[in-house]
């Protein structure tokens, strides 16, 4: 037979004790002959030399032991309990179970060391002496740490600063056990952030290898560049632009995938998705888009529906995201529901009835109810000024004549009656909307349709659609029509206009009005003041541009626009967050999602005012967010006189009426935060373009009724959706508020101590302690594998970001994961330990663990267990700044043996009741895992000797 070594601390038998009578412990290995074992029999209290093939495993369940692995080269798979042991064709074999990965597996016994676990230490009152008070501290900081970051994915790469709501968001879906939900957070609270934390939480958890991201067009490449550049997940490559699949199996090439709803749901992209492998997690944006409507007992899918309710197959978890999933529509709201949790469509039919179940699916939060880190609420609300510009009478008669035009060309289509791809109505609308951006854009628009006309004008490709540039694409799309008259008289009309809208350019009364009266105004008050611009076309951005440079000089100004690369969009922001960089930013609707400006700027100016009020929202989100110290200032600059413009005014008035009066109503007093969160909810839910389309053609007063009618809907179909998200989960503080939050001061707290122990040198602490220079020994940097002495790390995610050069203390950052490893392995230290400053008798620490009913883990917690006056308490308050302070060496009286051991016990029992409490539907509770226990001391008498280096107690 093959013979085997067994490790130092193997627990044996000798082959001829059939009985298991007499276990010993391995205490040397080879120094009578390479084959011989030197044994320590506890019993007899003696050693003696054996052959190795004259021993056997001598373990028995509930044993601890550690992994020892065959060469250096393998690591070991750690800390482990005896489930149950074999022998198999005469070899000798132990099954453990590795809590921490969760995982069991047959071994030799020969490569399992014994070990003394926390119950053990307690029972027998042995405790570690020397710095083992502080290694414990260091131990469960480590712990605490990891453990974090896999429940909210806050530590992992990203270049934002996430909000308790967020977090919370992310910890309340992995503590689920189940990532079937509906994110329907309020318009501007960071949906894809979220989306964000999760996958940086479930790739911890080696839960997201496969994840297919569905979106509307429009917003593919947004959310590549949100994923790679907030959080460092490069690997997202979108489907039909990055790449294309010809054969089904080369699908296993692509593991990060983004794709376009209205692509994938084409039956040939579809039926080679459906064959692909299986997902982990499917996400879907805009999910008000998979449209299912009810009539009476028939269900109408669209095909976005259909195909999701195809892929729901190929997945055990979808995530969808909409701000307004309900829109007053309950059929559609339960077809939702049922993508998420096919198997409870029973339950979905009496929905009115059990407006709870929701609490189990869908998550909500409102942005009057999220607060900084600090508890303190983030938004601090903004002032609305209207700056009103009359028309004089040359603009009056331009407008009257342009509207002229306009009523030629709506009648020409209207007479025509074809349907062609640049309809002559869509150019019409388009020029309504230049007019009423600036005088500017329709002077070039007109410009371009004559030489269109001309000939002069050659066809343009438009750049991919992508909703944030709407307006651009349809600046670009009306320079692309026929290239006929569309009716009789155009050309000399279209003459009449240049000349009008040329002389009226070169007095410009709403140019004048911005830089004399607004732009003039601000910066008599503070010179440096920096504002944002928006326009909604390119023409009028240029024209507000080089008004700036005329004045205040060439580099006075930037701009950001859809037809401009990521990095030039980057260098402009960064230019404009410089205190000696650019004062203005004018930004077309490119910069109305994904930046974020509010560090540096609070004032913002809409040169123009979208038809879709939900584009105004999410200008104002680019300042009124998380981290905006002031009331942020919205000046919208508009000439009410022109008709258009008059019936724009009438809708952005009555919208933020019906916001405040509903806000007024659900919290019975104004509540402003709330009334932003209405204001959100109802841009999003009305729709307002077709009623503005159609106004040239009807009276202000008709327009105006079926402005109201609008709202009206929007209203009733917001008021539905508010009534039944009552139920659903939202922002609570209190939900976590018992468990330990790592904050930068952990952090710190956990370096400085590992740095401690491990013989680096702090040199030098700068930027306010928040970026440290370290020196590493020479025995560590062999042991790290790197030659390079000094280094130098930083706490703060901007400072990281700013100086490539700066490792940042996260959970990617190779330094900090090597600090973590060491501080979690056993031979640390720090088990068993008598400390000080504990509030009670004694501190341990477990790690709570639950599974799915398929025995998958599902979620674990650090359980932090204080016993005072034999009374346990979960996570105390006073935990938190225990760890964060260092423990000197402790040298006190040992615990008696009877009340350390009822310690233990209690503490156990606690454990279990945290277990059992926190178990349901898709939660059942797993074997917990003691890490710790540490013993409040006085006095100075000297504990006992290491438990590791004591013989075994004679019950084993």
């Amino acid at each position: 037979m093959i013979m085997i070594t067994p490790v130092l601390d193997a627990f044996v038998r000798l082959e001829t004790d059939t009985a298991g009578q007499s276990p010993g412990l391995v205490r040397s290995v080879g120094e009578q002959g390479s084959e011989k074992v030197k044994v320590y029999w506890p019993r007899k209290k003696n050693t003696s030399w054996h052959r190795a093939d004259e021993l056997t495993s001598g373990f028995l369940a509930k044993m601890e032991v550690l992994h020892e692995p065959v060469s250096r080269a393998q690591q070991s798979l750690g800390w482990g309990v005896v489930v149950a042991t074999r022998d198999v064709a005469g070899f000798a074999q132990v099954l453990v179970e590795f809590p921490d990965a969760g995982e069991r597996r047959w071994l030799p016994w020969q490569r399992l060391r014994m070990v003394r676990g926390i119950a053990h230490a307690f029972n027998t009152v042995r405790f570690e002496q020397g710095d083992a008070a502080e290694r414990q501290r260091l131990r469960l900081l480590a712990w605490a740490t990891r453990l974090w970051n896999e429940n909210t994915g806050a530590l992992a790469t990203f270049d934002i600063d996430p909000l308790p709501h967020q977090i919370h968001l992310v910890h309340h879906i992995l503590a689920s056990g189940q990532y079937n939900w509906l994110i329907a957070d309020d318009v501007g609270l960071g949906k894809t952030v979220e989306v964000g934390l999760l996958l940086s939480a479930l790739r911890q958890r080696d839960e997201a290898r496969r994840v297919l991201i569905i979106t509307p067009a429009g917003l593919t490449r947004q959310w590549q560049e949100e994923m790679s550049g907030k959080f460092g997940l490069d690997e997202f490559r979108i489907y039909g632009d990055d790449f294309l699949i010809n054969e089904p199996r080369h699908w296993k090439m692509y593991d990060n995938v983004i794709g376009s709803m209205d692509r994938l749901k084409q039956e040939k992209h579809l039926e080679s998705l459906l064959q692909a492998e299986s997902w982990d997690l499917i996400i879907v944006d805009e999910a008000h888009r998979l449209s299912r409507r009810q009539y009476g007992n028939q269900l109408d899918a669209s095909q976005r529906y259909d195909m999701l309710e195809k892929l729901r197959q190929h997945t055990e978890s979808v995530l969808l995201l909409s701000a307004t999933p309900h829109q007053g529509k309950q059929d559609s709201f339960v077809g939702l529901l049922e993508l998420l949790h096919p198997e409870r469509k029973e339950e979905f039919d009496t929905l009115s009835l059990n407006p709870e179940i929701i609490g189990e699916m869908v998550f909500r939060n409102y942005k009057a109810d999220v607060t900084d880190m600090e508890g303190k609420f983030i938004f601090h609300g903004k002032t609305v000024k209207q700056i009103e510009v009359p028309l004089s009478e040359q603009a009056r008669a331009f407008d009257e004549n342009l509207r002229g035009y306009l009523r030629r060309g709506y009648a020409a289509e209207a007479a025509d009656g074809r349907t062609t791809s640049r309809a002559i109505g869509f150019v019409m609308t388009v020029y309504r909307k230049l007019a009423a951006s600036s005088v500017a854009a329709i002077h070039t628009a007109l410009l371009r349709r004559q030489a269109r006309l001309r000939g002069e004008l050659l066809e343009q490709r438009c750049r991919e659609e992508d909703e944030r540039y709407q307006g651009e694409l349809e600046e670009l799309e009306a320079e692309l029509t026929q290239a006929t008259p569309f009716f009789d008289g155009e050309e000399e009309l279209l003459q009449d206009l240049i000349d009008e809208a040329g002389a009226l350019a070169q007095h410009d009364i709403k140019l004048q009005a911005f830089m004399d009266g607004l732009v003039s105004t601000v910066l008599g008050q503070n010179s440096s003041e920096k504002i944002l611009i928006f326009t909604e076309y390119r023409s009028t951005q240029a024209w507000v541009q080089d008004a700036l440079k005329q004045r205040f000089g060439e580099q006075a100004s930037v701009l950001i626009h859809g037809g401009m690369a990521m990095d030039e969009r980057r260098e402009a922001i960064t230019s404009f967050e410089e205190e000696a960089g650019a004062q203005f930013l004018v930004s077309t609707e490119a910069g109305g999602e994904g930046i974020n400006l509010q560090e540096r700027c609070y004032i913002m100016v809409n040169y123009d005012l979208p038809w879709n009020p939900m584009r105004l929202v999410q200008r104002i989100g680019r300042l009124y967010r998380y981290g905006q110290k002031n009331r942020v200032v919205v000046f919208n600059v508009h000439q009410s006189d022109s008709a258009d413009e008059q019936i724009l005014d009438i809708l952005y008035k009555r919208l933020d009426r019906v916001a405040e009066d509903m806000a007024t109503v659900q919290r019975h007093e104004f509540n402003e935060a709330m009334k932003e969160d209405i204001l959100g909810e109802l841009a999003d839910l009305v729709d307002i373009e077709e009623v503005l389309a159609t106004a040239s053609r009807e009276r202000v007063e008709r327009t105006a009724e079926r402005i109201d009618e609008a709202l009206g809907r929007a209203r009733d179909a917001a008021g539905k959706q508010q009534e039944l998200f009552q139920h659903a989960a939202g922002f609570d503080p209190e939900e976590t508020r018992g468990e330990l939050a790592i904050t930068v001061v952990h952090l710190q707290a956990f370096v400085e101590g590992m740095a401690n122990l491990l013989g680096i040198d702090i040199v030098e602490r700068t930027h306010k302690n928040l970026v440290w220079d370290l020196r590493l020994p020479e025995a560590l940097r062999e042991s790290f594998g790197v030659s390079k002495t000094r280094w130098k790390i930083t706490f703060d995610r901007m400072l990281a970001a700013r100086n490539q050069d700066w490792m940042p203390i996260n959970m990617d950052n190779w330094f900090f994961r090597r600090l973590l490893d060491i501080a979690v392995r056993y031979d640390f230290g720090g088990t068993a330990a008598l400390t000080d400053g504990l509030q009670g008798q004694a501190l341990f620490a477990g790690v709570a663990r639950w599974q799915n009913d398929r025995g998958r883990r599902a979620r674990q917690e650090l359980a932090l267990i204080s016993i005072d006056s034999e009374r346990a308490h979960l996570n105390p308050a006073w935990a938190s700044d225990w760890l964060v302070t260092a423990r000197s060496s402790v040298n006190g009286q040992i615990p008696d043996k009877h009340e350390a051991t009822a310690a233990f016990e209690l503490a156990a029992a606690r454990l279990e009741k945290m277990l059992a409490n926190q178990a349901g539907r898709t939660l059942l509770p797993d074997q917990p895992q003691w890490l710790a226990g540490g013993w409040q001391t006085t006095g100075q008498q000297s504990p006992q000797t290491n438990a590791s280096q004591e013989p075994p107690d004679e019950q084993y």
